[in-house]
C-alpha cells in the first residue's frame, strides 16, 4: 500500500446501524465523496457485521458507479479507472461492555479515581470493594464491613478488576490487604466453579506491586499503569484509561460478530468508537485553541469528551448501557420515570412510561413514526446527556466551553434543527453561562467525526481534511449565549441587535424564562451587540454592561444566534401542566413547533344559557314534541325558525345514515342542492319548503321503513 493513500474506506459498526463513508482525494484535498447507512447485521441470523457494512457499499457503489467491493472483501488497491480503495478502516461500538470490578483503599479518593478510569471505555461496573466502611450500607446483625466486602465479591461474576490505593512512597499494608481479599475470592472461586477473573490492572503505589505480584500473578494476569493517585492533590487517569482500552480491545472487541473477517480485510487494528473521539476532540482544542466539548448519543452507549488543550485539561465519560435503543433501561433506571416523562410535552404515565421504554428494547431498530415517539426519544438522550454532563463535571469541575459538536442518531435524525440545539441546551450545566460569552454549537449531520478519530491514527491529514471539509464547514447549528439572572419570569433579561454585514439590524428583546433567536444565514457574518438589563451579566462582564462583539465576528449558521435565558441550572415548574407548556413553549419559540400545543388540555368553558322564544301553544289534535329543540348553527334560516316556533329537534345526520365522503366519490349533482362532501346513504322524501313542512312532519310519524343504498326495503 502506496504511504500517501488515495481512496479510504471508513465503517463505523454501531448497534442498529453501520455507517460507511468513501474518502478520495478532490482537487488535492480528502473528501468524503458518498456516504450510505445500513441496519448492522450483529443477531442470528447473521450474525456477521460484513454482511451490513456489504450492503451499505452496494449503495456507494450505485451512487458512484465505483466497483468497491470483491466476493473477498474490499477491492484494494485503489485502481486508475476509480475502482477500489487503499485501505479500510472499521470502528465499533457494538462489541458489547466489559464488566469490571473496582478494589480501592478509599471510596472518596482513589475510588472515584477508579471509577472515572472505568468511564474511558464500553465498561459496565458490577461493584466497589473498599476498605473504609460506607456509612449509608446496612449490614446483617454481627457481620462486619470486611465480611459484607468478602461475600459480595464471591457472588460477582466473572469481571476485569481495577486495583489502586496509596499516594507514591507511602504504607502498602492497606493495599496488601485488598490484595488478600480478591487472592481468597479469586482462589475460592476458581476451586469451586472453575471460572475466574479474567485481568487485573493495577495502578496504585508502585512500592506495593510486589507485593501484588506475589499474591495474584497465579491466578490472573496483571497489568500494571501508573498510580492514579500519585499525592492526594493529583489524579493521572491517561495511563490507567489507555490500558483500560487496550484490554477492552483485546477481551471485548473480538466478540463482535465477523470480527475475525473484519480484521483480515485490514492492515491496521480495530478500535472503538470511543477511543476515537478522545484524540480528534484535543486536536479540536489545538487547532481552534478553544475549549472543546462532544456530545455523542448512540442506541446502547453515550460518550462525552472534553478537551482544553491550553490549560491542558481533558475529561472522558463513556456511558455503556445508556443510550436511546438498546441502552434505553439503562437510562430509565439512573433516571426514573419522572426524570424522563419531565421533558415530554404530553401527560405520560408511570406505566406508559416503562411500557415505551419496553417497546424500545423490543425494537430497537424502528425509528420514532409518530411526534410522540420523536419526543419520548428526545427525553431519553436529554437524560443520557445529562447523566454524562454529571460524570465529567465530577472530573473538571471547572467545565469551561465554547465549541460544541453534537453527534448521534437521536440528536442528528431530527423534524427541526432546534430540536437538536434545544437537546444539547437542556443538558448542559450551570458552568454553561459562565463560559466565554458565545458558545458554537456544530451538529454532526453525517456523523463522520468518529470516522475521522479513527483516521487520525495512521493518516492525519486525511482525517483532518474530511473534519474541516465536510464535517464542520456546513454543520454550524447556531451561536449561543447563556445567560444565567436570577429576575423574575417574564422581565426583560437582555436586548440584542444584530448588524449582518451589507444588512439592517435586527433588534429583539428576550425575556426570563425565554429562548429566542436572531436569523443570521450560513455564509453571512454580523455583529451582536447586548444590552442587559441592570442585574443581569453577560459571561464575565459587570451586571448590566453593554457587551458587543467584534466586527462581522459571528459567523452563519442554520439558526443563527440563539439567546438562552431560561438559567442555569434549568429551571422545570413543578407543575406537571406548567412544564408542559414550558417544553412546548421553547419549541415554538425557536420555530420547530406551532405556537399552539396540540397536547395542552383547555381549561373548560361556561356556556351561557340560551333563551329560546317561546313556542304558541299548538292545536289539541297535533302531538306535543317529547325533547327539547336542538339548533345548529349550519341550518337555513326558514328552517331555523320553523323549528323554534314548532319545538321539534333536528336530529344528527348520523341517524340517517349521512356521513362524509371525499369529493372524488360524490356524482354529479342533482337538480336539488346537496352540501359539499355529503352522500345520503337512505332513501328519503326530497327536502321541503315552508310550505309542506307539516306533510314532511305528518310522514316521519308514520315509522314506515327505510330504503336502503341498493333499493332494498
Amino acid at each position: 500500500m502506496a504511504s500517501d493513500p488515495s481512496a479510504l474506506l471508513v465503517v463505523d459498526i454501531g448497534t442498529l446501524f453501520t455507517n460507511v463513508v468513501l474518502i478520495d482525494q478532490v482537487a488535492g484535498d480528502y473528501r468524503a465523496v458518498a456516504q450510505a447507512q445500513a441496519l448492522s447485521t450483529l443477531e442470528l441470523p447473521e450474525a456477521d457485521a460484513w454482511i451490513g457494512i456489504q450492503a451499505a457499499l452496494k449503495k456507494i457503489e450505485a451512487l458512484t458507479a465505483r466497483q468497491l467491493i470483491s466476493e473477498y472483501g474490499p477491492l484494494t488497491p485503489h485502481r486508475p479507472d476509480g475502482s477500489g480503495v487503499d485501505l479500510a478502516v472499521f470502528i465499533s461500538s457494538a462489541a458489547g461492555a466489559l464488566p469490571v470490578v473496582l478494589a480501592a483503599i478509599s471510596q472518596d479518593t482513589t475510588g472515584a479515581s477508579l471509577q472515572r478510569v472505568a468511564q474511558s471505555t464500553y465498561a459496565t461496573l458490577l461493584g466497589t470493594v473498599t476498605l473504609d466502611e460506607q456509612r449509608d450500607q446496612i449490614l446483617p446483625e454481627g457481620e462486619s464491613w470486611i465480611d459484607h466486602q468478602l461475600t459480595q465479591l464471591a457472588r460477582l461474576p466473572a469481571a476485569t478488576v481495577l486495583l489502586a490505593g496509596g499516594t507514591e512512597g507511602g504504607n502498602v499494608t492497606p493495599v496488601e490487604r485488598l490484595a488478600h481479599m480478591l487472592g481468597f475470592t479469586l482462589l475460592r472461586r476458581d476451586q469451586s466453579t472453575n471460572r475466574e477473573f479474567a485481568h487485573l490492572l493495577f495502578s496504585g503505589n508502585s512500592a506495593a506491586y510486589p507485593i501484588v505480584e506475589e499474591a495474584l500473578s497465579t491466578i490472573v494476569p496483571i497489568t500494571v499503569a501508573a498510580n492514579v493517585r500519585p499525592d492526594l492533590e493529583t489524579e493521572q487517569l491517561m495511563p490507567a484509561r489507555y490500558e483500560l482500552m487496550r484490554i477492552y480491545n483485546d477481551k471485548v472487541l473480538p466478540n463482535l460478530p465477523g470480527y475475525n473477517r473484519l480484521r483480515s480485510m485490514t492492515t491496521v487494528p480495530l478500535r472503538t468508537t470511543a477511543e476515537c473521539l478522545l484524540p480528534i476532540t484535543r486536536f479540536l482544542s489545538r487547532h481552534t485553541e478553544r475549549a472543546v466539548l462532544v456530545l455523542d448519543v448512540g442506541a446502547l452507549s453515550t460518550a462525552l469528551v472534553y478537551a482544553h488543550e491550553h490549560e491542558q485539561k481533558q475529561a472522558l465519560a463513556i456511558l455503556a448501557n445508556c443510550g436511546t435503543g438498546y441502552g434505553a433501561a439503562g437510562i430509565l433506571d439512573q433516571a426514573g420515570t419522572s426524570g424522563i416523562s419531565r421533558w415530554l410535552p404530553f401527560t405520560q404515565t408511570e406505566q406508559q412510561v416503562r411500557e415505551r421504554v419496553l417497546n424500545i428494547l423490543l425494537r430497537p431498530q424502528i425509528v420514532p413514526i409518530t411526534q410522540e415517539d420523536l419526543f419520548f426519544s428526545q427525553a431519553l438522550a436529554r437524560e443520557a446527556l445529562k447523566i454524562g454532563m454529571e460524570a465529567l463535571h465530577d472530573e473538571q469541575p471547572e467545565l469551561l466551553f465554547d465549541f460544541v459538536i453534537a453527534s448521534g442518531g437521536s440528536l442528528t435524525h431530527v423534524a427541526h434543527p432546534a430540536e437538536a440545539l434545544l437537546m444539547v441546551l437542556d443538558a448542559l450545566p450551570e458552568a454553561a453561562a459562565a463560559s466565554p460569552m458565545i458558545t458554537d454549537i456544530y451538529l454532526d449531520r453525517e456523523m463522520l467525526l468518529p470516522l475521522c478519530g479513527a483516521l487520525g491514527w495512521q493518516h492525519p491529514e486525511a482525517a483532518y481534511c474530511v473534519l474541516e471539509q465536510d464535517a464542520l464547514r456546513t454543520g454550524m447549528l447556531a451561536s449561543c449565549i447563556v445567560i444565567n439572572d436570577p429576575g423574575r419570569a417574564g422581565e426583560i433579561a437582555v436586548e440584542a441587535v444584530l448588524t449582518p454585514v451589507g444588512g439592517e439590524p435586527q433588534t429583539i428583546q428576550v425575556r426570563q424564562g425565554e429562548i429566542r433567536n436572531l436569523e443570521l444565514p450560513r455564509g453571512q457574518r454580523g455583529t451582536l451587540v447586548l444590552r442587559p438589563a441592570r442585574t443581569v451579566r453577560i459571561g464575565d462582564n459587570e451586571p448590566g454592561a453593554e457587551v458587543q462583539s467584534d466586527i462581522a465576528a459571528l459567523e452563519g449558521s442554520i439558526l443563527g444566534v440563539v439567546i438562552d435565558a431560561r438559567g442555569r441550572p434549568l429551571q422545570l415548574s413543578a407543575d406537571p401542566a406548567v412544564r408542559r407548556t414550558q417544553i412546548w413553549g421553547w419549541m415554538a419559540q425557536l420555530g420547530a413547533v406551532p405556537s399552539t400545543n396540540p397536547y395542552q388540555i383547555s381549561e373548560p368553558m361556561s356556556v351561557e344559557p340560551v333563551h329560546m322564544i317561546a313556542p304558541e301553544a299548538p292545536p289539541e289534535d297535533e302531538p306535543q314534541p317529547t325533547t327539547k329543540p336542538v339548533i345548529t348553527a349550519d341550518m337555513p334560516e326558514w328552517l331555523r325558525q320553523d323549528l323554534e316556533q314548532e319545538g321539534l329537534v333536528q336530529p344528527p345526520p348520523t341517524e340517517f345514515g349521512i356521513e362524509e365522503v371525499p369529493s372524488w366519490m360524490l356524482d354529479a349533482p342533482d337538480d336539488h342542492d346537496t352540501p359539499d362532501g355529503v352522500v345520503d346513504l337512505g332513501e328519503r322524501s326530497q327536502p321541503s319548503n315552508p310550505a309542506d313542512f307539516s306533510d314532511l312532519r305528518a310522514e316521519l310519524e308514520q315509522n314506515k321503513s327505510r330504503k336502503g343504498w341498493f333499493r332494498r326495503k
